[in-house]
């Protein structure tokens, strides 16, 4: 009997991935004769696509400030088939969409049975699988050729490889992930320090309780061991060294590889590098956090209590954060000249409307700040406490150094959290299912609606992301 339901649920499941990649095809074909021109950046990646289906490969569009691993891709697999076009190179993209489904699937089939957690059954696991894949701020640009889908193919394929200890095969995957997006060099680190900690979990000899696994005693422990290896030998402490750098090797050569380059191009970017200069903009975590909540409230607002405890019991610590980050609002609150002059984004409208015109609003935003960021951390406190510290460095490493509010640099960090989440419960599913989906249909439908023109464009310009 048993036997008979598993089978059937199979065939629901097969049935219903079926049903849904044929409505985002659908959608894809009608979204495409919605807007069948160049869309925003598109101007710039489709003719350098096009250079290189024709076998040009010096000429380049200084405007671009990604590396070329994405024309590449698309060339080799539209210009033997003769199909390089603008439609098929966003086929690409609707390819990517059911590649994420796939990935994601396989990832958490790896998270589900990991240490200290029960088995997620097959629904649950393809219902997350399907919010991530389209999760709105990524399974926007699904119709569309920007580089965003094929980022978050490769870091995935990496993170996969990466848990079924194909090392090497990760590492190149992460390479050509950087190729992407250079921005993809911080989760190359990422798995590399991740990695580095799975080594060294092997080499303490005694059993760690869970609570000492996602506390600070965790490094105590690992720090021990460390200093058990140089108090031996000098021999047995190199040899010890030189393990760790041989398993590590493959990711620390992809990183090495990207210092040399950022080296000789004198920066990260390759083309625009004026619009494009490193800072520091400390509220871009406020702004993630944030952002984060706004989808995944599901499973963070079960934590409303544990922070208003946490107010009482320590309201002197909490009211000196409370200060810190106004001091951070107030000082560091940046502003990219994108953002006021391009009103095809979000942002544009959020911050003319909310942010700039009203000089009191963004304090207000302070004790939401507050909220979200203790949500957020106390979120993964189930993980290795040495991963809740690398997860937080990495976001920190790859969106404070940004000027421009993007919610493009937020998806792969909030697909990672997404990802880490500890077993939900049945309502917190649906009620992220219903918040994706109702947040899909109003950008679909504020994008097809919402027409306007530029007096030096000829084409119909509309919102996005």
């Amino acid at each position: 009997m048993n036997l008979i339901l598993l089978k059937d649920n199979r065939y629901v499941r097969k049935v219903l991935t079926a049903f849904v990649c044929l409505s985002i095809v659908q959608l894809f074909i009608y979204l495409n004769h919605v807007q069948p021109h160049y869309f925003i950046d598109e101007v710039f990646h489709v003719p350098q696509t096009l250079r290189y289906c024709a076998g040009n490969f010096t000429q380049w569009d200084p405007k671009i400030t990604t590396l070329p691993g994405l024309y590449l891709i698309a060339t080799l697999i539209l210009s033997p088939l003769q199909l390089c076009n603008a439609f098929y190179m966003r086929c690409i993209n609707l390819l990517g969409t059911f590649l994420n489904l796939y990935l994601a699937h396989s990832i958490i089939e790896q998270i589900s049975t990991r240490r200290w957690e029960q088995k997620w059954n097959d629904w649950m696991k393809f219902t997350i699988a399907c919010n991530v894949m389209l999760f709105p701020p990524l399974f926007f640009w699904h119709f569309l050729y920007y580089t965003d889908v094929a980022s978050v193919n490769a870091v995935l394929l990496m993170l996969l490889l990466h848990s079924c200890k194909q090392f090497k095969t990760a590492a190149f995957v992460g390479l050509l992930s950087v190729l992407i997006r250079q921005t993809n060099i911080i989760w190359v680190a990422f798995i590399t320090v991740e990695h580095l900690f799975d080594l060294l979990d092997h080499k303490i000899s005694k059993s760690i309780s869970y609570q000492q696994y996602t506390s600070t005693i965790y490094l105590k422990l690992l720090w021990e061991k460390v200093i058990r290896k140089t108090c031996h030998k000098w021999e047995l402490f190199m040899r010890f060294i030189i393990q760790l750098f041989t398993q590590l090797f493959p990711y620390v050569i992809v990183c090495l590889t990207f210092v040399m380059f950022v080296i000789w191009n004198k920066g990260i970017v390759v083309g625009d590098k004026r619009a494009h200069i490193p800072t520091i903009h400390i509220p871009q975590l406020l702004y993630f956090s944030t952002f984060l909540f706004c989808f995944l409230w599901p499973y963070m607002i079960i934590y409303w209590k544990d922070y208003f405890k946490f107010i009482n019991k320590r309201w002197v610590f909490a009211s000196c954060v409370l200060i810190l980050l106004t001091v951070i609002v107030y000082f560091n609150t940046l502003v990219h000249p994108y953002m006021l002059a391009d009103n095809r984004h979000y942002i544009f409208y959020f911050w003319n409307k909310l942010m700039g015109r009203y000089k009191q609003f963004k304090y207000l935003l302070v004790p939401v700040y507050s909220f979200t960021l203790y949500t957020m951390f106390h979120g993964f406190k189930h993980l290795r406490f040495a991963t809740q510290v690398n997860y937080t460095f990495m976001i920190s490493m790859v969106l404070i150094p940004q000027l421009l509010i993007e919610p493009r640099y937020f998806i792969i960090p909030y697909i990672l959290y997404r990802l880490s989440i500890k077993k939900p419960k049945k309502w917190q599913i649906i009620a992220e299912s219903a918040t994706t989906l109702i947040v899909n249909f109003l950008q679909f439908y504020i994008f097809i609606n919402k027409v306007f023109y530029w007096d030096d464009q000829p084409y119909p310009q509309r919102i996005s992301w």
